[in-house]
């Protein structure tokens, strides 16, 4: 058992899995994941999941500034002891308290912080929450360069899938309409303390790639509408938020569809 894995319990902590907590204790991959994002020493770093702050100190080491939030009180406590240095802001919180949008309060002291710099992500994301973070911030609610970090093997499949693919859904078409995915390498699961029962993956993210004009809010309910019930038409997820289509791909259902001709669909669809 890692010495840090042993505080912890010694401290009387234990994991919790609703909080999706699986820490990367291992430090030649830790050192790994920081040579990979490639830090200057004038980018700001923004971690999600502060754990007992083993990466939080690789890149207080690496760039001018950490911003981290984790929402363990014990956790936060801990890391805050261990991680001397002025360039660290430890918040805690929910990161994304609302499911879906960005924790306010971090994103303002991050924004604040930066001071104009370059805001980097590296994250050993919460497994629970990491698909949702990655798209928060691909909607423009941080305003973050890239994210480099840990997700959970099924939803680094989820951001990679293509038309057809079990995996094919929402999550990937909506952060791949607005930024570009590049899954780097598989992570396997012995590397995290407690083990989890599946692997991971370390993922790239570069945001901005891609600018939306039009309604995104509109849009994103039509393709997880669309998807609510994959086996059933298109034209059966437009008519649950009011609009209707009978192009050509109206009796197609949505996993048959390029995300290109699923925003056809959209741009084509006409209130009912």
């Amino acid at each position: 058992m890692n010495d840090l894995a042993k505080q912890l319990l010694d401290l009387g902590w234990k994991p919790k899995k609703q909080f999706g907590q699986n820490f990367l204790f291992d430090a030649n991959f830790l050192a790994a994941i920081v040579r990979e994002a490639a830090l200057a020493k004038d980018d700001v770093a923004v971690e999600f999941g502060t754990g007992p702050g083993q990466l939080t100190e690789l890149l207080a080491g690496a760039c001018a500034r950490v911003f981290t939030i984790d929402i363990d009180p014990k956790l936060h406590a801990f890391a805050m002891h261990r991680i001397g240095g002025s360039n660290v802001s430890f918040h805690l919180g929910d990161a994304i308290p609302k499911g879906d949008v960005l924790n306010p309060e971090f994103v303002r002291a991050v924004v604040a912080g930066a001071g104009g710099r370059r805001i980097r992500v590296v994250s050993n994301f919460p497994y629970a929450v990491g698909g949702s973070i990655l798209l928060a911030i691909a909607e423009g609610q941080l305003p973050a360069a890239d994210a480099l970090g840990t997700l959970q093997h099924e939803v680094a499949d989820r951001l990679a899938a293509d038309p057809g693919d079990e995996a094919y859904g929402p999550l990937g078409i909506l952060v791949r309409r607005l930024a570009d995915v590049r899954r780097v390498r598989d992570v396997p699961r012995q590397l995290f303390w407690p083990m989890p029962e599946v692997h991971s993956a370390l993922v790239h993210v570069r945001f901005g790639a891609r600018a939306f004009a039009g309604d995104w809010a509109g849009y994103k309910a039509f393709v997880k509408n669309a998807f609510s019930q994959r086996r059933k038409t298109l034209a059966s997820g437009l008519r649950k938020i009011g609009l209707s289509y009978d192009g050509e791909f109206a009796r197609r259902r949505p996993e048959e569809l390029t995300p290109g001709q699923l925003e056809a669909v959209w741009a084509a669809a006409k209130p009912r």
